[in-house]
């Protein structure tokens, strides 16, 4: 009886630490609620791979400077599921990128979308389209 107890005890604590862990990954608590656009941003490197598909970008700002950026969006699954694929978009690539910024300040967030000179959009598998017109 006791050994059956432990065992129950061992199971239900792996998944409350297994949820736990799982809820603050997935958390957007760092980011703002309101999205910013970055127009002009030029496409430096993708990292399609898991957990999430990374796109590191440059900016000029209003002073000609240029800023360095990153911003996460779903994992390759995911996003393959909302019309994407590793060709959907690569270095070189200008686009322009809304995004959810870091709460702190640093020029990351998570990506809303990006929108293609031709007008062609990729959205991030945690948008909603109907909020994006």
């Amino acid at each position: 009886m006791n050994l059956k107890r432990l065992v129950c005890f061992i199971v239900f604590a792996q998944l409350v630490t297994t949820h736990l862990f799982l809820s603050a990954h997935h958390s957007t608590v760092a980011y703002a609620k309101n999205s910013i656009v970055l127009k002009n941003a030029t496409i430096t490197k993708v990292v399609w791979a898991d957990p999430h598909i990374i796109l590191s970008f440059k900016v000029k700002e209003a002073n000609r400077t240029t800023s360095d950026w990153s911003t996460e969006s779903g994992s390759p699954v995911s996003v393959a599921r909302v019309g994407w694929n590793r060709n959907s978009i690569k270095a070189g690539d200008i686009v322009t990128i809304e995004l959810f910024p870091a709460k702190n300040g640093a020029r990351v967030g998570r990506l809303k979308k990006v929108i293609f000179s031709d007008g062609r959009e990729l959205l991030d598998t945690q948008t909603n389209p109907e909020s994006v017109k």
